[in-house]
């Protein structure tokens, strides 16, 4: 869309430095965490910005995400310079992405607000529905003592295997493409976390954590197919076994677990929202009911 000397739109092949720069100076400065951002994940989203006289102001990633069969974007990495804050640029630009997936036929954007004053913001623009997640919290010193034996049962975690196993639970989990899989697990191993697979009961599961980093001698689970279709019993001796060698791998000090899995009621800590594209109440019940898990923070 144009206006005059304003630009809101899909980013040109010559606008990925401007937002490589804007991203360098807002949220990371890291090289290796910018090049699997532009290299490896650039390619399957969808870039958006909104230019004044031709300048990148302001931008937003659009990354595909589904839940059965109802298809939506998560939008990631929302920036604007500090020059053109409070213009309203990031609102215009929102507003934009969401007519532009509305036009596509798709049901819903996600965003997930980096700081609690920004969920009012955000629910201004329209993300009013709360994604909702359990946080199970476990001491480590009442997980007993890792068997050296059971050390070897890990195996390093594929992005064919992760989507793979996140697929046959599609119908409960917002489901990331294969390639976007990939950047969550190289995002996880470039900040020192643990990303395995292992045997659980005759079944090919998966682990992905990484440490906290409000609380030194925690760890967080950030997602573990042993929940995902299954309420597992954090009392039983071999799961328990299996995420305090996750977590130890991690943290060799680490005292405590905590574990992201599937809300149980709707009184659980909201840390998503969603903005239905569509006035469907089946959809809506639907993204409501969904677990939505981003690892890439």
């Amino acid at each position: 869309m144009n206006n005059g000397n304003d630009y809101i739109g899909m980013a040109d092949k010559e606008d990925k430095e401007a937002i490589y720069q804007i991203w360098r100076d807002i949220f990371i400065s890291d090289r290796l965490y910018l090049s699997i951002i532009f290299n490896d994940l650039y390619p399957h989203l969808t870039p958006f910005v909104y230019k004044c006289k031709n300048e990148v102001m302001s931008t937003a990633f659009a990354l595909p995400v589904s839940i059965g069969r109802i298809k939506g974007e998560y939008i990631y990495g929302v920036a604007t310079k500090e020059k053109a804050r409070g213009a309203g640029l990031a609102s215009a630009l929102m507003n934009h992405i969401a007519t532009h997936f509305t036009t596509l036929g798709e049901s819903f954007l996600i965003v997930r607000p980096a700081e609690e004053h920004l969920f009012g913001y955000y629910m201004k623009q329209g993300f009013t529905l709360p994604l909702n997640r359990e946080e199970r919290r476990i001491c480590l010193e009442n997980t007993g003592e890792v068997s050296l034996a059971r050390t070897r049962r890990f195996s390093q975690l594929s992005p064919s295997f992760l989507y793979k196993r996140r697929a046959a639970t599609e119908s409960l989990i917002y489901l990331w493409p294969k390639e976007i899989c990939k950047t969550i697990i190289n995002l996880t191993l470039l900040d020192r976390g643990c990303t395995c697979r292992f045997r659980y009961r005759n079944n090919d599961e998966y682990i992905i954590a990484r440490a906290d980093y409000n609380t030194p001698d925690c760890v967080i689970i950030e997602e573990t197919s042993l929940f995902l279709e299954r309420n597992c019993n954090l009392s039983d001796k071999i799961i328990s076994n299996i995420l305090r060698e996750a977590a130890l791998s991690v943290n060799e000090r680490a005292e405590q677990i905590v574990i992201y899995t599937p809300a149980t009621s709707h009184a659980e800590a909201c840390f998503a929202l969603a903005k239905p594209l569509t006035s469907s109440t089946q959809i809506i019940k639907k993204l409501k009911a969904g677990f939505f898990n981003f690892t890439m923070e």
